[in-house]
């Protein structure tokens, strides 16, 4: 089951993004639910986890879209988000929410088809994406999606998460080839992050949206910064 929210101020706009959806997935072997509304103070009340894609107007009443966003992100980092707005000027804004899709208006179904698809895809990929880490006793089942990043204390790991780290015995070269995903990248020698979560990339430093910083060695940086960059330029296309 897909669960799609629509969180825009004009009824008239509610109903033809509405509709557009149900156009798109007519013909696809997918359950969905389509939930509707008004405003970002009614939204926020909902049970935010229980979405998985958002389409989210940028420019409504007291609480703007954007404030919207950020306060999904602060109890929910999977949700996949995609702005809809009359202006482009938003789109650096979207980085710190992780939201890397826009729809601009009048809304095109070909537009909303290909970042509605895009968003199940990615959906059912992450549901399959995980790593299990065996330590002592414990064996943990670790979701891709969830790692913010890795490092390597002497001879433990700690994997962080977005909801708890994980200390254990393991080596980098193991879990990097066990992520084998394109948004995980080896930035130091002893660390490795997701893409998802930098917000931004400074001389030898990445930092994360929890404000973590991540070294980057220097012989790295060039290509941890243009991989980045492809990165962000993928999921806005």
């Amino acid at each position: 089951m897909i669960n799609i929210a629509i969180c825009e101020d004009e009824e008239k706009m509610q109903c033809l993004i509405e509709r557009y959806i149900n156009n798109i997935l007519k013909d696809i072997e997918i359950e969905y639910k389509i939930q509707k509304y008004r405003s970002g103070e009614e939204l926020i009340e909902c049970d935010l986890k229980g979405i998985d894609i958002l389409l989210l107007d940028i420019q409504m009443g007291k609480m703007n879209g954007m404030d919207t966003a950020r306060k999904i992100r602060t109890v929910d980092n999977k949700m996949e988000i995609i702005f809809i707005t009359s202006l482009i000027d938003y789109v650096q804004d979207g980085y710190e929410v992780r939201a890397y899709r826009y729809l601009l208006k009048p809304i095109e179904l070909e537009e909303l088809k290909k970042h509605v698809l895009n968003c199940i895809k990615e959906i059912e990929v992450n549901k399959k994406n995980y790593i299990v880490i065996k330590n002592k006793s414990n064996t943990y089942k670790i979701h891709s999606n969830e790692i913010t990043y890795v490092e390597v204390q002497k001879k433990n790991m700690l994997i962080h998460t977005i909801n708890k780290n994980f200390d254990v015995r393991y080596s980098l070269e193991k879990i990097e080839k066990d992520l084998n995903l394109d948004n995980f990248i080896r930035c130091h020698k002893s660390f490795l992050i997701n893409l998802n979560y930098v917000e931004n990339i400074k001389q030898n430093v990445a930092i994360l949206e929890c404000g973590q910083e991540v070294p980057i060695s220097r012989y790295r940086y060039k290509d941890v910064k243009e991989k980045f960059l492809k990165f962000l330029g993928d999921r806005i296309c």
